[in-house]
C-alpha cells in the first residue's frame, strides 16, 4: 500500500495535474470575483456582523 502512495506521487504526471487545477482554479477565481465594494457598504456589513470601533465601547476603570 505505501509502495503504491510512493510511486504515485514521484508520478510527473499527478505534480503536473495539481498545478494545471491550482492554475483553471486561479483564473476562475480572478475571472468571476465581484468585491466591487465601496467602504460605506464594507462598514455596513460589518457593523451587521457586530463590529464596534474601540471609541464606541465603554471601558471601565
Amino acid at each position: 500500500m505505501l509502495q503504491n502512495i510512493r510511486i504515485l506521487l514521484c508520478d510527473k504526471k499527478v505534480f503536473l495535474g495539481i498545478g494545471i487545477g491550482i492554475l483553471i482554479s486561479t483564473l476562475c477565481i480572478m475571472l468571476f470575483s465581484n468585491n466591487d465594494m465601496s467602504k460605506a457598504e464594507i462598514e455596513k456589513k460589518a457593523r451587521a456582523l457586530g463590529m464596534k470601533y474601540t471609541s464606541e465601547m465603554k471601558v471601565l476603570e
